[in-house]
C-alpha cells in the first residue's frame, strides 16, 4: 500500500499486481456464450419437431389446432436457420489469416449444425398435414371373444370416414371384399357391414371407399379364426325370420363314414326339437337376445359329435321403403324337384330388382320370377330392391328341397269320391269336405286349394266351395316327424249345373239326439227370382212342413233313416225339388253317474244322478253294494234316485244300462260309512 507505515521497523510486503484476462478465455466464454443461446432453442425446436411428428397426421382429430401452430413455427425455424448460417458463413469468408483447412471444417461443423434443424423445419410441415392412417375397426364381437365359427363379425370404417369427412372428402360407397377374391361382396352406402365366416382360417377381409372427388381408399385387415362349429345364415340372425343352420361343413370326407342322424335343440331343454338325416333345417325365434343352440351329428359308426352355440337374435334393421315376398305356392317345402314363383312386393318405384337363388345360379333380375330347385337343401332366396334414389331394400324367403314322402294306404274320406286318389268331378257348386286318411303315424297334413270361392278349413281336413265351372288344382301337403314332405295333386273338375236345387247337411252322419242344420243359400234358378223354401224333414207326423229361408235347423231324437226333402217356388211360377237322405246314428251307451257324497255316517242318504250317461237305455239297475239292488225308469226326466245306507263299511255302487240291442254298460263309484 501506498501509504503503509513501517511497523515495529518491518515494512509489509508489496501488493501483487492483478493481471489482465487473456484473449483465450475470452473467447471461450463467449463460444459457451453463444452455444447456450442457440443450443438452447436448438434442442426445444427439435422435441417440439418430435412431439408434433408424435400426434399428426390425428385421426380422431384431437390434436388438429397444432397444424398451423406447428406450420408456423417450422417456417420461423427455417427461417432462423438459414439466418444462422449465412452470418457463420460470411464471419468464416471474412477470415482471410486462417488456413483453408481450417475454414473448411469450420463450414462443415456450421453445416453438421445446422442441417438437421432445415430436415426438420421441412419435414415437419409436409408430414403432418399428410392424410392419418384409415383403419377398418371391428366393433362386433368384442377383442375379448373368442373367435368360433360360424362367427358375424360386423366391420365399421366409421372413423375412417369421420376422418376424410374433416378434410373436406365424403363417401358415397363402400365396396366389401370379405373372402380375399377380389370380387365385391357387398356394396352398401352405411360405413358398416356384417360377414359371415363358416370355416375356421385367416380371412384378409378389405373395403374400398368411393370418395366424392372421384379417388378411393382401400382398407384392409387380418381376421384369424381358429375353430368352427355349426354354420348358420343369414349374418345377423334377427327375430321372427327364419334362420338357415347347416352342419355339411362339419362332416368327414371319410367314404365309410355316413351321418345317421342329426338332431338339433333350439331352447335348451335337452329334447331334440328337430331330428332327421338331412344336414340342413331352419328355425325361428320369437324373442330377441341370447339364445343357445345344441347339435349332435350321429354316424353310422356309432360314433357322434355335438356342436354348441349361443346365438344373439337382435332387431332387424329397418329397411329404407318396406318390401316383401310373395311365393306361389306358400308352404316352401317339397321333395325334388320344386317349382316355386316368386313375386315381390312393395309401392316404392323401382329400379332395379335382383334375385339370389342360393343354387350357385346367375342373379335374375324381374319382380316376378320363377325358379326350380332340383337338389335336397335348404335355399334362402334373397331379393334385393333398389329404388330410384338409389336406396337398397332386401327380403328374404327359405326354401327346403327335402326327401319325398311315400305313403302307399293314403285315402280320403269326406263329401266327395277322389276317382284313383288324384281327381274329383262334381257339378257346380261345389262343397267339399275332405280327409286323409293312412295308417302310417305322426303324419301332419294340410291343403293349398286354389282359386276356391270359400275357404274355411285347410288344416288336416279341407272345407271349401268352388262355385264357377272349370279345373282347380287341390294340393294335399304331408309331413312326417323326419321333416319328409309329401306334395300330392288331386285334379277337381267343376262341371256346369245340372240340378239348381241343393242344399248342405251337418253334421253328415249325426247321433241322436242331435239337431241337424240344412243351408240352401247357394240354391239358385237361373232368370227367375226365388219367393220361398219349404222343407220337409222326413220325420213323418213329428215333422210338418215349414216355410222358412235357405237356412233351417231340425233336431232328431230318434236313430233311423229320413229323406228331407226341400221346395222352392220362384215368382214365375216355377217350382222346383230336391231330396237327401239322412242317417241318424243311435248314440253309443255309455252309463255315467255322479252322488252327492263320497262318504256319510251310518243311516245316512246319498243321491244319484245319472245326466252324464248317454245312449237310449231300456233297462236301467242300480245295485248299492250293501245287498240292495233297483230298477230306474229310463223315461225319468230328473235320472236321479237316492238311498240310505244302513251299515257300516265301504260300498261299490254300480249302474248297469242294457239298450234295445242287447249291448250293456257298466259304471261304478265307492262310498264310505261311517259309524
Amino acid at each position: 500500500m501506498k501509504n503503509a507505515k513501517n511497523i515495529d521497523g518491518i515494512s509489509p510486503p508489496p501488493e501483487p499486481r492483478q493481471k489482465a484476462p487473456e484473449k483465450s478465455d475470452v473467447m471461450s466464454r463467449a463460444k459457451f456464450a453463444l452455444i447456450t443461446m442457440i443450443g438452447i432453442p436448438y434442442a426445444l425446436y427439435i422435441a417440439w419437431s418430435f412431439f408434433l411428428l408424435a400426434i399428426l397426421p390425428d385421426g380422431s382429430g384431437t390434436w388438429d389446432s397444432f397444424v398451423p401452430i406447428g406450420k408456423l413455427i417450422a417456417m420461423m425455424g427455417a427461417l432462423g436457420f438459414v439466418l444462422v448460417g449465412s452470418v457463420a458463413v460470411m464471419r468464416i469468408g471474412k477470415t482471410g489469416t486462417v488456413p483453408d483447412a481450417v475454414r473448411y471444417t469450420g463450414l462443415a461443423r456450421i453445416g453438421l449444425f445446422i442441417l438437421p434443424g432445415l430436415l426438420m423445419s421441412g419435414f415437419v410441415p409436409y408430414w403432418i398435414v399428410q392424410e392419418p392412417a384409415l383403419n377398418l375397426d371391428v366393433i362386433s364381437p368384442a377383442e375379448t371373444v373368442e373367435l368360433i365359427a360360424p362367427l358375424s363379425i360386423t366391420f365399421s370404417t366409421q372413423r375412417a370416414v369421420d376422418t376424410l369427412k374433416r378434410r373436406g372428402l365424403g363417401v358415397k360407397s363402400f365396396e366389401w371384399d370379405f373372402d380375399s377374391d377380389g370380387e365385391v361382396n357387398e356394396e352398401t352406402v352405411t360405413p358398416e357391414s356384417t360377414a359371415y365366416f363358416d370355416r375356421q382360417g385367416g380371412y384378409n377381409v378389405s373395403v374400398r371407399l368411393r370418395l366424392s372427388d372421384g379417388s378411393s381408399r382401400k382398407l384392409t385387415r387380418r381376421i384369424v379364426i381358429p375353430k368352427a362349429v355349426f354354420s348358420y345364415t343369414p349374418f345377423v340372425p334377427v327375430v321372427d325370420e327364419p334362420i338357415k343352420f347347416s352342419v355339411s361343413h362339419l362332416i368327414p370326407e371319410s367314404k365309410d363314414i355316413h351321418v345317421r342322424e342329426v338332431q338339433w335343440d333350439f331352447n335348451e331343454d335337452g329334447i331334440p326339437d328337430e331330428t332327421g338325416s338331412a344336414l340342413e333345417t331352419t328355425h325361428t325365434f320369437l324373442t330377441i337376445g341370447e339364445h343357445k343352440v345344441d347339435v349332435t351329428i350321429f354316424f353310422t359308426n356309432q360314433t357322434q359329435n355335438s356342436y354348441s352355440r349361443i346365438l344373439e337374435i337382435r332387431e332387424p334393421l329397418p329397411n329404407p321403403f318396406p318390401v316383401s315376398i310373395e311365393t306361389t305356392p306358400d308352404f316352401l317345402e317339397s321333395p325334388p324337384p320344386f317349382q316355386v314363383i316368386f313375386r315381390l312386393v312393395t309401392e316404392e318405384p323401382l329400379q332395379e330388382i335382383t334375385w339370389d337363388f342360393d343354387d350357385n345360379t346367375p342373379e335374375e333380375k324381374g319382380d316376378r320370377i320363377g325358379h326350380t330347385f332340383r337338389n335336397r337343401r335348404v335355399y334362402q332366396v334373397k331379393a334385393s330392391a333398389r329404388n330410384l334414389n338409389g336406396e337398397i331394400a332386401k327380403a328374404t324367403k327359405v326354401v327346403k328341397v327335402v326327401e319325398n314322402l311315400s305313403i302307399s294306404d293314403l285315402s280320403f274320406d269326406g263329401s266327395h269320391p277322389v276317382i284313383d286318389g288324384k281327381r274329383i268331378v262334381a257339378e257346380a257348386p261345389v262343397s267339399l269336405s275332405l280327409t286323409p286318411a293312412t295308417t302310417v303315424p305322426l303324419i301332419d297334413f294340410w291343403w293349398e286349394p286354389e282359386r276356391a270361392t270359400q275357404v274355411t278349413s285347410t288344416d288336416t281336413t279341407l272345407k271349401a266351395i268352388y262355385r264357377d265351372e272349370g279345373m282347380y288344382n287341390l294340393i294335399l301337403l304331408g309331413k312326417d316327424a323326419e321333416g319328409r314332405v309329401m306334395r300330392k295333386v288331386i285334379e277337381l273338375e267343376v262341371q256346369p249345373k245340372s240340378q239348381f236345387v241343393d242344399f248342405e247337411v251337418r253334421p253328415i252322419q249325426p247321433v241322436a239326439p242331435e239337431v241337424v242344420k240344412f243351408d240352401a243359400s247357394a240354391t239358385y234358378v237361373p232368370g227367375d227370382e226365388i219367393t220361398g223354401f219349404i222343407w220337409d224333414f222326413g220325420d213323418g207326423e213329428n215333422s210338418a212342413q215349414r216355410f222358412s229361408g235357405a237356412r233351417e235347423e231340425y233336431e232328431y231324437t230318434q236313430a233311423g233313416e229320413y229323406t228331407v226333402t226341400l221346395t222352392i217356388n220362384t215368382l214365375s211360377g216355377r217350382t222346383e225339388t230336391a231330396t237327401k237322405t239322412i242317417t241318424v246314428r243311435a248314440p253309443v251307451l255309455n252309463a255315467c253317474f255322479n252322488m252327492s257324497r263320497k262318504q256319510i255316517k251310518q243311516f245316512g242318504g246319498v243321491l244319484f244322478n245319472w245326466k252324464c250317461s248317454t245312449g237310449v237305455p231300456k233297462d236301467i239297475r242300480w245295485d248299492f253294494g250293501d245287498g240292495s239292488q233297483a230298477d230306474a225308469d229310463p223315461k225319468d226326466t230328473k235320472k236321479e234316485i237316492d238311498h240310505i245306507f244302513e251299515d257300516v263299511g265301504e260300498f261299490t255302487v254300480e249302474l248297469i244300462m242294457e239298450d234295445r240291442n242287447g249291448s250293456t254298460s257298466r259304471y261304478n263309484q265307492t262310498i264310505i260309512v261311517e259309524p
